[in-house]
């Protein structure tokens, strides 16, 4: 299911100045974005629920679409510049255009991961349990063994600090599987989002009536803003100490 708000103005200013303004308020939600399925390395298909749909997987796994972007602003102008009309100066201060696409979008709907097979589905596509939802997002538990130099008295260690931890102390806590799970829901965290500047600037050179010649200078991303549109490492079990959910890496 799709719903929107959509805005759009268009402007003509004076002295050749004019611009358009997208503007998209939206929620995509879905069960499976993908309802085609995945060819595993088994060489099985299945649709990409966490859970086998027979099971119950379309209706626990309802949440926002990976397709999902609740914001986009894009914002387009175009400045013919003025010049002088005439004389010498004519060649060299008209004929010049400033053109620009501005970009703001929220980041993508992602899923935290536990790492392993909880179910025993033959999948490891499992969502990660919450320990303590007011704890810091990066924050996560593991469980250690029983006894050895990698155990805890508390049964759980932090894989970024190595420290004891009780699941109150984390946010993200490796999963132990049903019946007592408070699993995380499809969906519930972002990518980073868009805030994109493309410039162009042009001159244009008239050469005859029926020619004409253009200078293009081009800039994407014109102010270097990093973009962390990819999904981080997510998996509570498997990232690497220091990559959990971070967008640096």
């Amino acid at each position: 299911s799709y719903h929107a708000m959509q805005w759009r103005l268009d402007r003509r200013f004076a002295r050749g100045f004019q611009a358009t303004a997208s503007y998209t308020w939206s929620r995509n939600m879905d069960s499976t974005s993908e309802g085609v399925g995945a060819v595993t390395t088994q060489g099985n298909q299945r649709n990409l629920t966490s859970v086998p749909p027979a099971q119950g997987g379309l209706r626990m796994d309802h949440g926002l679409s990976d397709y999902d972007r609740a914001h986009r602003l894009t914002v387009l102008y175009l400045w013919d510049v003025p010049g002088p009309a005439r004389g010498f100066w004519k060649y060299a201060l008209g004929g010049w255009s400033l053109a620009g696409i501005t970009s703001f979008q929220t980041g993508a709907p992602f899923t935290g991961w536990n790492g392993f097979d909880l179910n025993n589905d033959g999948f490891a596509n499992d969502r990660a349990d919450i320990g303590n939802p007011r704890a810091p997002l990066n924050s996560r538990a593991v469980l250690t063994p029983a006894s050895g130099s990698q155990s805890c008295a508390t049964r759980y260690r932090n894989p970024d600090t190595g420290a004891c931890v009780t699941p109150g102390d984390v946010h993200w806590v490796q999963g132990t599987g049903l019946p007592n799970a408070s699993t995380v829901g499809r969906n519930t965290l972002l990518a980073g989002g868009i805030n994109n500047f493309d410039v162009s600037l042009s001159k244009s050179f008239q050469i005859g009536e029926q020619r004409r010649l253009e200078f293009r200078w081009e800039a994407l991303n014109a102010l270097n803003h990093p973009q962390f549109t990819q999904v981080p490492e997510r998996s509570v079990v498997g990232a690497p100490p220091s990559r959990f959910l971070n967008r640096h890496f």
